[in-house]
């Protein structure tokens, strides 16, 4: 039971009321018949609400001991899980039965704060008025909490207490039906004679008219309570009759089913029988199934390596001719690649003897228009010689603006040509990242017969797998270090790393210049420069 002081705590007499508000008529007597309170049926049939509601106030406090659950099949009708506990107390399923009944109330109070429950169950009139007051009552006694528990017994006693119906050891002092249909024609004629009386006190008789009206009621609600125990009764006894043709079925289909039984096991000795008899023949069937499909395996290998065989005898046939056609190839290649070096070499020597002729007749043209300048109009506030140009190319930088954005590699030669100009060249250094895969020799030497002088050096694989190669710090020094010598320096990269160096430029009265691709060009640094020369198409190959 949920909570053990409840028989300690309640007298029988609330109790009583207590089932009476709780249980309706078909529940007291499922729960009566669960629990064998009478073990006769006929005289269960005939008890009234009452009479059974005393019995289980009597069995649920002990007070005729403890009685078990002895419920045959085909006895009383539990609700749910009622009459499924063999041996169980009638305290036991009465609990199971009424938590049952009030579990929306129960899950409600669960939900409720204890100052919430003393607030919203204060009184019963307004539970009372709902017809839930059982429930909620059940529900505070069964709680966990012990506040809620203290609660509902005094909203029970109190509740209990203000009744104004007169109890006798926990019952009611009302008439059986009996005594009912033999008291009330002599009722009214008693009244009408108390009427009659006029020495009678008015008192007296209010109290005898009220008493008449109870009996009346009393025998009216006995008689209806009677009414619905009778329907009942028939209710139960057609589910009987239900109960019983069902019974039947299932006898009939038992005896079916030991037919079928019994048919099955003859047919299964004789399949015993037929297989003993088949399975040596069934073996023998097998091992020559077993035969045939190795001998077709067997078969199909042999096949399988005579074409295996011929394959390899023409595939060796190709690949001797294969290796044939390859040598010879790669002979005719070797030829080839020493003609186009031959006729490299030899446009390599008439493009520097072309190269010095130029700039001969540059410096020529140079020095005679030097001559025929006005001081005040020669270029960069110089003296009559021409500004010295120091060239710094990063070639990483520009190789992959090229290639990222056209496709197509930078013309050096040509670039060198056009961004120094009619003035004096004093040194241009091409800044190159050496990759072991690609062998870049033969560009590095184009580089330098074309005036060029080569920085390199080999990219450096970093422990987490990337990679760093760059002349950023390299080109910087070098500049510093031959700032001294040179009136105009010219960086050939758009990285914006070059800013400060620039700018160092700048403040020691030198002019820079940049040349690059547009759109990999620092914005920054196009403004710190003196000229900007933006890489176009005629310097791409």
């Amino acid at each position: 039971m949920p909570n053990s002081d409840l028989k300690l705590k309640i007298r029988r007499d609330q109790l009583t009321w207590f089932l009476d508000l709780l249980l309706d008529e078909r529940e007291v007597f499922q729960l009566s018949a669960s629990a064998s309170i009478v073990p006769d049926f006929d005289r269960l049939y005939a008890l009234s609400k009452r009479e059974l509601l005393a019995s289980l106030t009597d069995a649920f406090l002990g007070v005729t001991g403890d009685p078990k659950i002895a419920i045959e099949s085909d006895g009383a009708y539990p609700p749910k899980s009622l009459g499924r506990n063999s041996g169980a107390s009638v305290e036991e399923l009465a609990s199971q039965f009424f938590t049952e009944k009030a579990q929306e109330a129960i899950s409600r109070v669960g939900y409720m704060e204890v100052s919430e429950i003393e607030t919203f169950f204060k009184t019963s009139e307004v539970l009372i008025e709902a017809g839930d007051f059982a429930e909620i009552v059940w529900a505070l006694l069964t709680d966990k909490r012990r506040e809620v528990v203290e609660h509902g017994y005094k909203l029970l006693n109190r509740t209990y207490e203000s009744l104004e119906e007169p109890h006798v050891n926990g019952q009611e002092t009302l008439p059986n039906t009996e005594q009912l249909k033999e008291i009330q024609p002599h009722a009214v004629h008693d009244s009408e004679e108390i009427r009659q009386r006029s020495d009678t006190p008015v008192p007296e008789i209010a109290q005898l008219e009220q008493q008449l009206a109870n009996s009346k009621a009393n025998y009216t609600s006995l008689e209806q309570s009677h009414n619905r125990l009778n329907q009942q009764r028939t209710f139960l006894l057609e589910e009987n009759k239900g109960l019983k043709s069902e019974a039947d079925a299932y006898h009939e289909n038992n005896k079916r089913l030991e037919t079928l039984e019994a048919e099955n096991r003859m047919l299964r000795e004789q399949i015993a029988q037929y297989v003993e008899e088949t399975s040596e023949l069934q073996q023998f069937a097998e091992e020559r199934e077993l035969l045939i499909v190795e001998k077709d395996q067997l078969t199909e290998k042999l096949k399988e390596y005579e074409q295996v065989k011929a394959v390899k005898e023409t595939f060796t046939t190709d690949l001797k001719l294969v290796e044939e056609a390859i040598y010879k190839e790669h002979q005719g290649l070797e030829d080839f690649q020493r003609s186009l070096d031959n006729h490299f070499d030899t446009l390599e020597s008439c493009h520097q003897a072309a190269r010095g002729a130029l700039n001969q007749i540059r410096q020529t043209l140079a020095y005679l228009d030097s001559q025929e300048v006005n001081k005040s109009q020669r270029p960069y506030g110089m003296t009559s010689e021409q500004p010295r140009v120091g060239v710094f190319v990063d070639v990483q930088n520009m190789f992959y603006a090229a290639k990222d954005r056209f496709g197509r590699r930078v013309d050096y030669i040509k670039l060198l040509d056009l961004i120094v100009g009619p003035r004096y060249l004093m040194v241009a250094y091409a800044y190159v990242v050496q990759i072991p895969e690609i062998n870049q020799s033969s560009f590095l030497s184009l580089l330098e017969h074309n005036g060029y002088t080569i920085k390199s050096k080999d990219l450096r694989l970093r422990g987490d797998g990337s990679a760093k190669g760059d002349w950023d710090v390299g080109i910087a020094v070098d500049v510093v270090s031959m700032l001294g010598s040179l009136d105009v320096v010219i960086l050939a990269s758009g990285d914006g790393d070059f800013c400060p160096l620039a700018e160092l430029i700048k403040q020691q009265d030198k002019r820079v210049e940049v040349v690059a691709f547009e759109h990999n060009t620092s914005m920054d640094l196009q403004q710190i420069a003196d000229q900007f020369f933006p890489i176009g198409d005629e310097l791409l190959i």
